[in-house]
């Protein structure tokens, strides 16, 4: 085995737009610069159309002590049935609420507020009798424009559908092995199959199993499920679909073309030292790199195996914001994270193929840090060749310089030497050798990546060392033979 590298994984921060440059910006390319009275106007006329400042437009960013509201159903004016939708869209049986996304609920404030932005009806503020989704509440208050009282009464909460474990599906633990996944979806499939069990029940066992083995015993669909569930894998199925990219709203909006992909983390290049012998023989080699990882059912917990996690970094999320009547516009911008987050030591398995080149990259597929709501980045080791006491590499072929005396250049010489593999050359000469001259040894150069029956050549440079002097003996001797 190889040696062992560590590599800290470093993270870019991502900063966000704020909502009054946005805000600011769309006012002036629409016109609605206006000063004095008509302005103020304006303002009054748009405050009916969205939610007061610190209401969170996205049910995401809502405080727990709000969590009761998602998916409520109320009696409206012992009238008709509407209901809080846990996306923070508010369902209506009216005209104005007909359209995706136009009409919208939220909460906050000292007072316990519910605020519901209802298409053109305007902004409506009620204030629940109990902060809880119980027989017998209620809620008072009025639309915002014109002062008209509303009330509602708690009918009933669809609770939201939980989301299979699938390690608990697959009866393992969740950091089980590989190979111990497989093993138990064979045993649980022999079980359940329906040809050994024609049952309905069995049959839906076997559906969860296939499904959870799908994403379990594919390594990339499990790093993401680890991290963020199957709204994770979904999403960079969404990415992979498209692309892995995603239009720059702003070089939209400027006239450009540039593209990015917001929901997927960067990737970071490491260098990865690897010695002249193991580019020529190959090798299986070990890095460990050290990574922040979002820790899996941790959410809002700080005991038993969450106990060593910390809070992760804010979250980057795509809202949407009331600009003004009639508009809503989508931004990004940094909320506080609710999962928790821990730094941890991963190590990669690293394979040299024989005759790879210097600058080859190695890709390990989203093992970058990880952050709750995007997309890991991967991990790119780029090789860099380590310095050799004997050989040089020039692409496929391999140079060395040897020594010899004016004698060997004279005479002639044979030397015996020990290649990267272990195996014995020979560099030899039965001739006068000049200085410089080059040897030419076919098929003892780097093999062929990919090719590698294939071999190139060693190029051997002869320097040719002169004696600092001569005895009078030895040149007489040189003068009697020239």
């Amino acid at each position: 085995m190889g040696r062992r590298l560590l590599f800290a994984v470093s993270t870019l921060t991502v900063l966000s737009v704020t909502h009054g440059f946005l805000e600011d910006l769309l006012k002036g390319a629409f016109g609605n610069q206006r000063g004095g009275g008509g302005r103020r106007r304006q303002q009054q006329q748009n405050s009916h159309m969205k939610f007061p400042r610190g209401v969170p437009y996205d049910v995401g960013e809502l405080d727990e002590e709000y969590d009761w509201m998602k998916g409520t159903t109320w009696n409206w004016n012992d009238w008709r049935d509407v209901t809080f939708e846990y996306d923070g869209t508010f369902t209506a049986p009216t005209k104005e609420c007909q359209q995706p996304g136009s009409c919208r609920w939220s909460a906050g404030g000292k007072k316990k507020r519910v605020y519901i932005l209802w298409g053109n009806a305007g902004l409506h503020i009620l204030i629940p009798k109990k902060m809880a989704a119980v027989k017998g509440n209620t809620m008072h208050g009025q639309r915002k424009r014109d002062k008209d009282k509303c009330h509602a009464s708690y009918v009933s909460k669809k609770e939201k559908e939980k989301e299979l474990d699938f390690y608990e599906v697959l009866g393992v633990d969740s950091d089980a092995t590989d190979k111990e996944i497989k093993k138990s979806f064979r045993k649980l499939s022999i079980k359940y199959h329906p040809d050994r069990d024609p049952s309905k029940e069995a049959a839906d066992v076997f559906g969860d199993m296939r499904t959870a083995y799908e994403v379990l015993g594919d390594k990339e669909k499990r790093i993401l499920y680890d991290m963020g569930g199957m709204e994770a894998v979904e999403e960079w199925a969404k990415e992979e679909q498209g692309g892995g990219r995603a239009m720059d709203p702003f070089a939209a909006f400027f006239g450009g073309g540039q593209q990015r992909n917001s929901k997927r983390g960067e990737d970071t290049h490491l260098q990865f030292t690897v010695s002249l012998d193991d580019l020529y023989n190959g090798n299986n080699m070990e890095a460990t790199i050290e990574r922040r990882v979002v820790c899996r059912g941790c959410k809002n917990k700080s005991d038993g195996k969450c106990a060593s996690c910390g809070r992760c970094p804010n979250e980057i999320k795509m809202v949407q914001r009331q600009m003004g009547p009639g508009m809503v516009v989508q931004q990004q911008m940094q909320v506080a994270s609710k999962e928790r987050c821990k730094e941890e030591e991963t190590t990669l398995d690293v394979t040299i193929e024989r005759g790879m080149n210097e600058g080859t990259k190695l890709t390990f597929r989203l093992m970058g840090e990880q952050t709750p709501g995007k997309i890991p980045g991967d991990i790119i080791f780029v090789i860099k060749e380590e310095r050799h006491r004997l050989f040089r590499r020039n692409g496929d072929n391999l140079e060395m310089t040897l020594d010899i005396t004016l004698k060997e250049a004279l005479l002639g010489f044979r030397k015996e030497f020990t290649h990267l593999d272990g195996h014995k050359f020979e560099v030899a000469a039965s001739k006068v050798s000049v200085p410089d001259e080059v040897l030419l040894l076919p098929g003892e150069g780097m093999p062929v990546h990919n090719f590698p029956s294939q071999q190139g050549h060693l190029k051997v440079k002869l320097n040719v060392v002169f004696p600092q002097k001569l005895t009078k003996e030895q040149m007489t001797a040189v003068h009697d033979a020239l």
